[in-house]
This record gives structure tokens, C-alpha cells and sequence, in this order.
């Protein structure tokens, strides 16, 4: 049994992370919150003990593991903490505000030798990993563009998300740091390593941030990927279209049972005409982040993890450096 100490219930998906744990092998032992209303609820929810004193959390020898869920602007402090005191650790997008962050993290990290997971949940979604076959097995030619939205509502409807989401203070940014990072991670996956980052964002509802944007990114390929994000769109599925020398990939929805995808390739028989691809045609999703963190240490085994490594971290970290930048400075910003 891994004994967990969750390090605050800020983050909105807090509580589905600790549901998966508990079904794969973990115990919620406390709850640290830095606001205590919050962490003695959401600790009550889980029947567990709340314990206001994150020094305490991090002495106690029986905790082997930490979910850090606190505000992001607090990542650096709490993860450096939960590293030196050897705790293994995971937690969700985006790690630190700056590369700069992230290396001292790193540092940490390695200095205690402790196993570390971020949550890049997208990468797991099998009509996702389905696209990335079809590229890595040359299905659809060399690729030249990948468009990724992802977009909903959060600042139209008032009650979708916590009132803190919009307060730079504790998120250290807006849409593009929180919903669009999904996309800032996905273009380098599909298409390599990014050279040159250029990014529009705006602020129409008066939450305080950026709360639509669009980040383009040219590749090292010479290929050109393009990420839309939006709290002021109207409820709508997640789309996501490759776009290579021999064929081309669409791919629609949000949710296992809604998602559907159009496929034309010369590569593949019955696709040479853009057409429905059938759903057990996709690849089952992979093990989901905080799942794989939780088995890698019943296993003690502590070999990096494939795509939820610290360095994919430090590079999400840098393309959402490079978005706000570029949207500030009005320049193309080398990555």
C-alpha cells in the first residue's frame, strides 16, 4: 500500500486524482491545505486526517509518496520541500512558472532521489495515440501542420470553476497557462522540438487574465503547429487535425464515447478519400499519469517515466514562457 499525503485540494481535478489512486493501490493518510477550510472538507470527503502543518506532513516516515495539487505560483516552494524531505512526487500541469524554476526543482529532485510524475493527461487519450501511430509508422507522409483547440466556457459561466481559477496570484496566469497548455504540449509530441513561438491572447470578460489565445509554433522540421485556447467559447469538443504530404487526421471530441475521427491516406486501404475511421480502430488509453506514479512505486521501480517526465514538464513550462512573451512584446520568441 503507497501512503499518500495530498499537499492542498486547490486544483480542480483534485479529487478524480485521488479517486484513481485509491483504486490502484493508495491510502489518502492526510491532507495538508494552506486553506484550512478547504483541506479539512475535502479530507472529510475522503475520511482521512487534515493536518494544517505541511512540516509535520513532510516528517512523517510513513508518507512514501506526495500529490501536489496547491496553487501553481506555490509549485516550487512545496515541491523542493516534499523532495528534500524524500518524498516521491506527482502533480498536475504546469510545474513552475520558469525554466529557471523548474531546473531547481530538477535539482532537488535528483539530489534526494526521488521519483517524480506530471500529469499530461491528454497523451494518454487513444484516438490521440492512435494519431501518433499513424505518424511515427509514416501513415501520413512527412507532417507539416498540427491545429489543437481546446476550449470552454469557464469565464461565461460563473460557476464552472472556483473563483480563485482567474486570480493571477495563485494561478500565475490565464487560458493559456491553465486550458491551452494541453496543446502546448501536444504540438511537440506530434511534431518534434519547437524553434520559434509567436502568440496573440486576449482578455474580453474582465476575469483579470488572458482568457483566449492563439500560439503558433514553428518546428525545427520546418513544420508549423498551431494551439487555440478559450474560456469564452460556448460548450464545444476538443479538435485536433494532422495535416501530412500523404494524408491527414481529424480528430473530434472529449470524452471516450463521444470521440470520433476522419482519416485519408494513400498508406492505408479504404482511406484514400477522407472517411470515418471506426472507433476499434483507436488504441486503448494508456495508463492514466497518477496510475502509472502509484505502480512505479509498489514496484520500486523508479525509471523515468516515458512522456511524463520532468523534462516534458520543463518543456511545457518554456512554451507557455515563450507564449506569454511573444504576446507581450509582440515578437516571434526563440524557444
Amino acid at each position: 500500500m503507497v501512503k499518500l499525503a495530498l499537499l492542498s485540494a486547490w486544483h480542480v481535478h483534485t479529487g478524480g486524482f485521488v479517486t484513481e489512486a485509491l483504486k490502484h493501490g493508495a491510502e489518502l493518510s492526510v491532507v495538508w491545505d494552506d486553506d484550512v477550510t478547504r483541506g479539512k472538507a475535502f479530507a472529510d470527503s475522503f475520511a482521512t486526517s487534515f493536518n494544517p502543518n505541511l512540516e509535520d506532513v513532510l516528517a512523517d516516515p510513513t508518507i512514501d509518496a506526495v500529490m501536489v495539487e496547491c496553487a501553481t505560483v506555490k509549485h516550487k516552494e512545496v515541491i523542493i520541500k516534499a523532495a528534500k524531505a524524500k518524498k516521491h512526487i506527482f502533480t498536475d500541469k504546469a510545474l513552475a512558472l520558469s525554466v529557471e524554476d523548474c531546473v531547481e526543482i530538477q535539482e532537488a529532485m535528483e539530489e534526494n532521489g526521488v521519483h517524480f510524475i506530471i500529469s499530461l493527461e491528454s497523451l494518454e487519450i487513444g484516438p490521440y495515440r492512435y494519431a501518433k501511430h499513424l505518424i511515427d509508422d509514416g501513415k501520413l507522409g512527412e507532417i507539416t501542420s498540427v491545429y489543437f483547440r481546446r476550449a470552454h466556457q469557464a469565464a461565461l459561466d460563473k460557476n464552472m470553476l472556483p473563483s480563485y481559477w482567474f486570480d493571477k496570484s495563485q494561478t500565475g496566469g490565464g487560458v493559456t497557462l491553465d486550458l491551452g497548455c494541453h496543446g502546448l504540449y501536444l504540438l511537440p509530441h506530434f511534431l518534434g522540438k519547437p524553434q520559434k513561438v509567436s502568440c496573440l491572447m486576449n482578455e474580453l470578460k474582465g476575469t483579470g487574465s488572458d482568457e483566449i489565445s492563439t500560439t503558433v509554433v514553428e518546428f525545427e522540421s520546418g513544420a508549423i503547429g498551431t494551439a487555440h485556447t478559450s474560456f469564452v467559447s460556448g460548450k464545444m469538443d476538443n479538435l485536433l487535425e494532422i495535416v501530412g504530404t500523404e494524408g491527414s487526421l481529424i480528430v473530434n471530441g472529449t470524452k471516450p464515447e463521444n470521440f470520433r475521427a476522419f482519416l485519408q491516406s494513400f498508406h492505408v486501404e479504404g482511406f484514400e478519400q477522407l472517411s470515418p475511421v471506426p472507433k476499434e480502430a483507436f488504441l486503448l488509453e494508456e495508463k492514466k499519469p497518477i496510475v502509472e506514479f502509484i505502480q512505479a512505486i509498489q514496484r520500486s521501480d523508479f525509471t523515468p517515466s516515458r512522456y511524463y517526465n520532468i523534462e516534458a514538464a520543463t518543456g511545457l513550462t518554456r512554451m507557455i514562457e515563450c507564449a506569454y512573451e511573444s504576446s507581450k512584446s509582440g515578437k516571434v520568441v526563440h524557444y
